[in-house]
């Protein structure tokens, strides 16, 4: 039985619904954000989150972003150093790592930014454990999921 406050009140709006095509990028240096300027120039998605340690940098792009998104057909672009952001991420590409220094082997290159995706890929793994993983790293690079 419908209550008075039922019958006067109605929904105007829906609430909050999960992306269907949810596309997340971990590093917003110059690789990151070609990989994001492109993910939006296809149209590949229907929310783009962006993460990174460097929260100045990561909240200018993503206002770049969002500035230029009139022209775009993502409907929605967020970021945060949280990873919470990333939650429900159908693809996550990894362009986060360190810069290789002069005169270190590449071996020892991987190994630092093996040390990197330690802490990031259990985070992104927390909110999208159905995910497919891109990595974009130096040297090499690898698709899994």
């Amino acid at each position: 039985m419908a209550t008075l406050k039922d019958k006067l009140m109605s929904i105007v709006a829906p609430g909050p619904t999960v992306p269907n095509n949810k596309i997340t990028i971990v590093g917003v240096g110059q690789v990151g954000m070609a990989c994001a300027i492109s993910v939006l120039g296809k149209g590949l998605c229907d929310e783009l989150a962006l993460v990174d340690v460097l929260e100045d940098k990561l909240k200018g792009e993503m206002m770049d972003l969002q500035h230029g998104s009139l022209f775009l057909h993502a409907h929605k672009i967020v970021a945060d150093k949280d990873y919470a952001v990333t939650a429900n991420s159908k693809i996550v590409v990894v362009t986060a790592g360190v810069r290789q220094q002069e005169g270190e082997t590449r071996l020892n290159l991987v190994q630092r930014n093996v040390n990197v995706f330690k802490f990031i890929i259990p985070q992104v793994m927390k909110y999208s454990p159905n995910c497919t993983i891109l990595v974009v790293s130096n040297p090499g690079k690898v698709i899994f999921s």
